[in-house]
């Protein structure tokens, strides 16, 4: 597996999706993100996701609802 940190400087956007929103904001400290001058653009909110594959439409995470967390580095 990548290290999600390999490439964080070219990154302007970062998701993070986790079970909770204070998994999302541990993973955002644990990431050094605010330190690498990410802020948060929008609330976090609790969703279903679905990826569009070949075969039609699959429910992610097994269809459970998670949190999705975005930030933007500053420019």
């Amino acid at each position: 597996m990548n290290n999600p940190n390999e490439n964080i400087n070219e990154q302007e956007y970062i998701t993070i999706i986790a079970p909770s929103i204070k998994q999302a904001m541990a993973q955002f400290k644990a990431r050094g993100l605010d330190v690498l001058g990410y802020s948060i653009v929008g609330q976090i909110v609790r969703q279903q996701f679905s990826i569009i594959n070949g075969s039609g439409n699959e429910a992610m995470f097994d269809g459970e609802q998670m949190f999705s967390a975005t930030w933007k580095r500053k420019s």
